[in-house]
């Protein structure tokens, strides 16, 4: 309607006049310039929206690098912590640690190690789960992004309703410009929609990205772990062999120190056992032959104290036989079994044992007592014969003197009364020896445990170097799967990049046919209105003609000679006057349809190039996709290759998985025979301490000996064996002091041991403090990356800040736009009462008057609308 309103405007206008026309084409000039201002514009708006996507993907990595930088400071804290850990464990393991206790406190450091180790397993899981975390809180932005665009759509929708509220409330009348102003407006809230919707667009494609790196920086801690896990299996073989190696040099020694002790201490003990053995057969003979002696009564008196005597003697043997009992010596009980009953079992008969009586009938029990009684009898007799005879021998014995056997006696009574006692400590000894018999035989047992461990070892070690060839294997595997992961990783970027470059080619095309096609439409709609304006111009001169003719012929009649005066000056002068207007508007005619066929030549010309362009970009299109589906065949012949690979590596986990079985169960074996080896040690230390007390006791024995010795002297007169004994333990004592030496010695190496492992330890901190110092100094050189990235940031943000108030600029300008277009209908107005008032003259002129009639319809119409 508007396009129609205007063609009748410039008709009407083409019979009041020349300037009139050339107002006309001054407006389809402007026209030309708005569309070439406005692809101006299009493609500075492009530039915007590239502005600032690169502003939102510039922002997105700003906080992945601080997410990073984040992660990078617990991580390392957590390092410290860790490390602080250790350094208090080897401080107190320097603190605490025993000459005795050093291979433990190696082996407690040696766990604090493993769960140092587990530890960092551990927070590799919590790296991960931190991974997870920002992977859902980017989600999260990414919702909260969205919500945002929504809402920013909805402001700029109720911003574009109240502008286009308050363009019809200003007053804007005017049908032609302000017709193509409201088009200006409504492409520039299209291109706003556009603009957030590339925004919208790229902020998803930088999502996309952000998450493809968060994908490679969980394969890339996944790699880390692997990693450490291979460098804590590494540190703690490294460290169980050193443990492994002090063992085995501590259990050589020990055992090398056995040797030599059990060696010299077993002949000497079998020395010892030898004197001791005839020693105690020397006092058994004496024993009895005082015995013989006490058998002769010397009166009745003396008979009954002697008898008084013999209990207290029955008595304290008694005591003595509960005593060993308890100590565990039962050769001590067989002898005072025949010492104690020497006497009685030659009254007991043979027959008088309980087991043969219980298995006795009633008669054959009568006929036993029977008989004992009668030998008991007899057996009384003699003895009652035997009391008389030595009591006759006894008085007889008064006679001759009194005094000399009551010491006798006296003395008797207190070698009887010690010879029991060192009876039973000799006893004592003779089942150490039994016990050092079993100490042998537990070192024989030792060297077999020793062979056995021995071998294993060797088979650990063969396992260990299968393991170690193994492990190689898989990390050559490992490496080529990882190359192969990389080279995907590359292509499917390249194949990403190449599909946005096809994406934004496209893109660009079909923007390019959309400009084109809009640019080519309003051209052939310029044509066809200067087509239309040219026809109506043709149409309007034949009416005129003959208009003009109907007068003449009109005025040709017979009239008056004055009226055909003044008829012919003015036919002569309108035919003047139309003469000149219908040559200049055929000038400006010809002029504009001139610059429309170069218009539209110069617009064929740049279609064509624009075609050969489009045609060579898909060519180049068909090209990549060619590329693609070659790449993509490499690919799947990658994947094959790749899961041909994964299959030999899920091959070779098997077996490590069977190899690490069968080195867990050998492992296993050796912890038993660890234990074994433990238990026995510590069988050895309490023969050690056992056999410490037992030469406390031999001291203590020999003491005693030799205080026998010295009685002795007064009945045997033995001084050389006290010499030899007194010799033997001058010798055992600079044995002891040797040992002393040696286990001196052997402690000062297991110190120096433990010296040297704690260096290794601190020299691994050191490295590791290293390390984590490296990591600090990287984390410090991507500050300063941020900090750019946040002054980028806010000088994008400086720029929509100043888009947004040229936005406003372009707002008011408008609103002034609409009140000159409000002046100019004033103005339009006026003309139209001025040329009311020369209406009568212009009546001869019947186009005019129409004209005249359209614009008061016009302005009545206008008028009525609502303000």
């Amino acid at each position: 309607m508007e396009d129609v309103r205007v063609k009748d405007a410039s008709v009407a206008l083409c019979h009041d006049g020349l300037g009139q026309h050339v107002d006309n084409f001054q407006v389809s000039e402007i026209s030309d310039d708005e569309i070439l201002k406005n692809l101006d514009s299009y493609f500075q708006d492009i530039n915007d929206r590239l502005t600032i996507s690169r502003m939102v993907s510039d922002s997105v990595i700003k906080g992945t690098v601080d997410a990073v930088e984040q992660e990078a400071e617990e991580k390392i804290a957590q390092k410290e912590l860790e490390v602080e850990k250790l350094k208090h464990m080897l401080h107190l393991n320097h603190v605490g640690a025993d000459e005795n206790e050093s291979l433990g406190s190696a082996l407690t450091h040696h766990e604090s190690k493993i769960t140092s180790h587990h530890r960092m397993y551990y927070n590799c899981s919590d790296a991960f789960v931190e991974h997870d975390r920002m992977k859902e809180s980017l989600g999260r932005l990414k919702n909260v992004a969205k919500e945002q665009f929504k809402k920013l759509k909805k402001a700029i929708d109720g911003v574009r309703g109240s502008s286009s509220i308050r363009k019809i409330n200003s007053g804007s009348q005017l049908v032609g410009l302000g017709g193509i102003l409201r088009e200006k407006a409504s492409k520039r809230w299209i291109d706003v929609d556009e603009m957030l919707e590339s925004l919208n667009a790229t902020f998803d494609t930088v999502h996309e990205r952000v998450e493809d790196m968060f994908g490679l920086s969980r394969e890339s801690l996944c790699s880390w772990q692997q990693e450490q896990e291979f460098k804590a299996e590494i540190e703690g073989m490294v460290i169980k062999n050193c443990i492994r190696s002090l063992q085995e040099e501590f259990e050589e020694r020990l055992w090398d120190q056995n040797v030599q002790f059990g060696g010299n201490e077993y002949v000497n003990w079998l020395e010892k056992i030898n004197d001791i053995s005839s020693l105690r057969q020397e006092l058994d003979a004496i024993s009895k032959s005082l015995s013989i002696h006490e058998s002769r009564p010397l009166t009745s008196l003396g008979s009954l104290e002697i008898s008084g005597e013999w209990s207290n003697d029955k008595k304290a043997d008694h005591f003595r036989s509960k005593s060993l009992n308890n100590s565990v010596s039962s050769s001590t009980l067989m002898w005072e079994g025949n010492g104690k009953h020497e006497d009685s079992n030659s009254n007991i008969p043979e027959n008088s044992d309980p087991a043969k009586l219980k298995q006795m009938s009633k008669d054959e029990l009568i006929t036993e007592m029977t008989n004992m009684r009668r030998n008991h009898e007899s057996k009384v007799q003699e003895i009652t014969e035997k009391n008389f005879r030595l009591m006759r021998e006894i008085l007889c014995m008064k006679e001759r003197g009194s005094a000399s056997p009551l010491k006798k006696d006296n003395e008797l009574d207190i070698l009887k009364r010690k010879i029991p006692h060192f009876i039973s400590k000799l006893d004592g000894i003779l089942v150490e020896n039994k016990m050092l018999c079993a100490f042998s035989e537990n070192a024989e047992n030792l060297g077999s445990l020793k062979d056995r461990l021995e071998s294993l070892l060797s088979e650990n070690h063969q396992l260990r170097d299968l393991l170690a060839d193994k492990k190689k294997e898989v990390t050559c595997l490992l490496a080529q799967v990882s190359d192969a992961a990389d080279k995907l990783s590359q292509r499917q970027l390249m194949e990403a990049k190449l599909l946005c470059a096809i994406e934004d080619a496209q893109i660009k095309a079909l923007i390019c046919e959309d400009v084109y096609k809009c640019v080519l439409r309003e051209l052939i709609g310029q044509i066809k209105r200067v087509t239309e304006e040219s026809d109506l111009k043709c149409n309007i001169v034949r009416e005129i003609y003959e208009i003009i003719l109907n007068e003449a012929a009109y005025l040709a009649k017979p009239r008056s000679n004055s009226n055909i005066e003044d008829s012919d000056i003015e036919s002569i002068t309108m035919q003047g006057l139309c003469g000149i207007i219908f040559e200049e508007a055929l000038k400006d005619a010809e002029e504009k349809v001139s610059n429309l066929n170069m218009k539209y030549t110069d617009e064929n010309k740049i279609r064509v190039t624009l075609e050969m362009e489009a045609l060579e970009k898909e060519e180049v299109l068909r090209l990549e996709l060619v590329d693609k589906k070659k790449l993509k065949q490499v690919i799947r012949t990658l994947e094959e290759s790749i899961e041909e690979k994964e299959k030999l590596a899920q091959e070779t986990t098997v077996a490590l998985a069977n190899e690490k079985v069968r080195s867990e169960l050998a492992c296993q074996e050796l912890d038993n025979l660890r234990n074994q080896k433990i238990k026995a040690l510590e069988q050895i230390e309490t023969y050690k301490a056992e056999i410490c007390v037992l030469n406390q006791k031999l001291e203590l024995r020999m003491k005693e000996l030799t205080e026998v010795d010295e009685e002795r002297r007064m009945i045997h007169a033995f001084a050389q064996e006290k010499q030899n004994a007194l010799s033997l333990a001058n010798n055992k004592e600079r044995e002891h002091q040797k040992q002393m030496e040696l286990l001196v010695a052997l402690a000062q190496g297991l110190s120096n041991a433990v010296a040297g492992f704690e260096r290794r330890v601190t020299e691994n901190i050191s490295n590791i403090s290293l390390r984590l110092e490296n990591l600090s100094s990287e984390s410090r050189l991507l500050i300063p990356n941020a900090n750019v990235l946040r002054r980028t940031g806010l000088s994008y943000k400086q720029t929509l800040e100043r888009k947004c108030s040229d936005l406003e600029k372009a707002e008011s300008e408008v609103d002034l736009l609409g009140d000159e277009v409000d002046a100019l209908l004033s103005l339009l107005e006026k003309i139209y009462i001025a040329l009311d008032h020369y209406s009568p003259i212009l009546q001869h002129y019947p186009g005019i008057i129409e004209i005249l009639k359209l614009v008061k319809r016009e302005l009545s119409g206008e008028s009525t609308r609502p303000v």
